[in-house]
């Protein structure tokens, strides 16, 4: 629902006044009062406990913060560096950049979808999603099928998204054991904005067509393929920490 409040906003807001970013602070206070009633805020009280169960936004001490985000950033770069290892052989056209969108629109809109889907899609799937399955079905069945289902959502963004499938897939599976070995979504969901809004931010600023790799070579990139290597050896010293901590 937030999504589609934001689309609406968004359009309107470049249709009507696109030097001025209206639509940005209005939503993030729609964000605010969301993220309050999935919270446990508002009526009806008898589903406040539920909810608040539900989406999982539990306080964590700053070390395991510092571990969780080291350990999902590490996964992040990882599946990201995986990726352009191979990506030469995909050839993947890079999205057009801002065109005639005002700077502080576009920033403000990066901000702001990152916003959105970071706080909805984690308090979605990694937690009213996997929550309830991890308790039925164990984390491992929890987790494949929340992190199915988040990859099969983003195919509502056309059939330039199939070879990216992989990725998604990865990346919610990192983002959903960070979520069971720390009891909470606040991570995944701070990882989730910072990598949109880095990924928008690139996208913002390439030139149009663009290919994101070299197409065609036929090789694989042995330096991102050390990087990916290096960082999944820190991705997995940093989960097995997670999964011993109290």
């Amino acid at each position: 629902m937030p999504n589609a409040v934001w689309a609406v906003l968004g359009a309107a807001n470049l249709r009507l006044t696109p030097h001025v970013p209206w639509s940005a602070p209005a939503m993030a206070i729609i964000l605010w009062l969301t993220w309050r009633y999935l919270d446990g805020v508002g009526p009806p009280r008898r589903l406040a406990e539920f909810r608040h169960d539900h989406l999982r936004a539990r306080a964590l001490t700053p070390q395991v913060w510092g571990v969780a985000l080291l350990a999902g950033a590490s996964a992040v770069i990882a599946v990201r560096a995986a990726f352009r290892a191979v990506v030469g052989v995909l050839q993947i056209a890079a999205p057009p950049g801002g065109g005639d969108i005002p700077v502080i629109t576009a920033i403000a809109a990066m901000v702001m979808t990152s916003a959105v889907a970071g706080v909805v899609e984690e308090a979605g799937f990694r937690g009213y999603m996997q929550l309830p399955l991890e308790r039925a079905y164990g984390p491992a069945v929890a987790i494949a099928t929340s992190s199915i289902l988040f990859t099969l959502s983003h195919l509502n963004h056309g059939a330039a998204v199939l070879p990216f499938l992989p990725f998604y897939f990865a990346i919610a599976v990192a983002f959903g054991l960070l979520t069971f070995l720390t009891g909470s979504i606040l991570p995944s969901m701070v990882l989730h904005f910072s990598s949109d809004l880095l990924t928008f931010a690139l996208r913002y600023a390439a030139p149009q067509g663009e290919l994101i790799g070299r197409a065609g070579t036929g090789t694989i990139s042995m330096t991102a393929a050390m990087v990916s290597a290096a960082c999944i050896i820190s991705t997995v010293a940093a989960f097995r920490f997670l999964a011993r901590a109290p």
